[in-house]
């Protein structure tokens, strides 16, 4: 099999690239590896000069590469005819809180009491009505940013009037602005929450996120592993949702309340922040996911 890798830029936050870690895990299985710039011009034309059976591109998180990889994503399934992975099923709800929101009440999944708001008159109205603290959160964003507690009536007001403003609310990319709208959640007090990752039909990882020193838990920001007592309900609700929207892997995180399982968000794309954490509980900087997810793709093809 010949598996077309793109070359990605996750050596400037995970101290090597996935590319060159896929392209390892591949040659061991026998499999030919050939390297694809999608940022080139000739994007196209070195497809179709390789001809890979498969293609795997890691696109970050910055608004740049995953406008890009949603453009290409599209033409390489459509018009080419070449798998690739992601693909556009797991991608199109990357990075999109909101749209992932709207989904997964629509198909009935447990997650956090949410109001999203288009409207500024509806949104001051929903001041006098609100709980707090509640979260409010950027629709995109990853490890923690573009999400802030707002404790009172006031912060919220004053949020609201800045997010409906020409210039908006800034967010970790000085070129993008939340503009035209709220997206609000309950806060739910708690020193730690879930990362569970889901790959083919079962669940290759799961461990809670510990943090007693921020309201946030994820590893970038400073939490901690705990691998233990993972609540069986939890990895079932993950496997479940990952089986309906006919995902191959995911990326979930959950938050509990009284108890029960409540899914914040969930991404086809995700990373390991803070390698050593990984490598202190699993003896691999990425818990061995993505050797598992070529073998994965290995047997599939």
């Amino acid at each position: 099999m010949k598996v077309g890798l793109v070359l990605d830029e996750s050596e400037n936050y995970d101290g090597y690239n996935w590319h060159d870690a896929y392209a390892e895990e591949f040659r061991k299985l026998g499999d030919e590896v050939i390297f694809l710039d999608f940022k080139k011009i000739d994007w196209l034309e070195q497809i179709k000069t390789h001809k890979p059976n498969l293609i795997m591109w890691r696109a970050w998180h910055r608004p740049d590469d995953r406008d890009n990889a949603k453009i290409k994503i599209q033409v390489i399934e459509r018009f080419l005819k070449i798998p690739i992975f992601p693909n556009w099923d797991m991608y199109y709800l990357y990075d999109n809180k909101i749209l992932q929101n709207f989904i997964l009440n629509e198909l009935k999944f447990p997650i956090p009491k949410t109001w999203i708001l288009y409207d500024k008159s509806e949104a001051l109205n929903f001041v006098d009505k609100a709980e707090f603290p509640l979260v409010s959160k950027c629709s995109e964003g990853a490890c923690g940013d573009n999400i802030i507690l707002i404790e009172n009536k006031k912060e919220l007001k004053n949020y609201i009037e800045r997010a409906f403003s020409e210039k908006g609310v800034k967010t970790y990319f000085p070129w993008i602005r939340q503009k035209g709208y709220v997206y609000l959640q309950e806060f739910i007090k708690t020193d730690k929450d879930l990362r569970i990752i889901t790959l083919g039909d079962q669940v290759e990882l799961a461990f809670w996120r510990e943090n007693k020193n921020s309201w946030k838990h994820n590893i970038a920001g400073g939490g901690t592993i705990n691998p233990r007592e993972i609540p069986e309900e939890a990895k079932k609700i993950a496997m479940n949702l990952t089986k309906k929207l006919g995902f191959h892997w995911c990326a979930f995180d959950i938050i509990m309340k009284e108890n029960k399982p409540l899914i914040l968000e969930f991404s086809s794309i995700f990373g390991f922040s803070r390698s050593g954490h990984y490598e202190k509980y699993f003896s691999s900087p990425n818990a061995f996911i993505l050797k598992k997810q070529a073998e994965y793709l290995h047997k599939l093809f």
